[in-house]
């Protein structure tokens, strides 16, 4: 059945105080989040940058994937975590005979 005339929104209507002040929390404990979340994928972004794991007495950058482990985010998350922060990428190659 259609509406035959214009919708009620009731313009006397007031949201109850305690209403309005769960909104105002959670909106608030949302913007906490937002900013706690940049705050580790910087870090994030950081430790790309910064860690080495030692292998036959030789320091390498640590992987997308090894720290991927580690985290709540998936290896392709962690890739655009470095991206957005322009991290160098680490190509991990097989040495060939002749390679220093």
């Amino acid at each position: 059945m259609s509406r035959t005339g214009p919708r009620d929104l009731y313009a006397n209507y007031e949201p109850s105080p305690k209403m309005l002040a769960a909104i105002k929390a959670w909106e608030d404990v949302v913007k906490e989040e937002e900013r706690l979340r940049h705050a580790a994928r910087k870090a994030v972004a950081e430790e790309l940058r910064t860690a080495t794991v030692e292998r036959d007495g030789v320091e390498h950058p640590i992987s997308h994937a090894a720290i991927a482990k580690h985290l709540p985010w998936t290896e392709p998350t962690v890739l655009t975590i470095a991206r957005e922060y322009k991290v160098p990428g680490v190509r991990q190659r097989k040495k060939k005979p002749g390679d220093a």
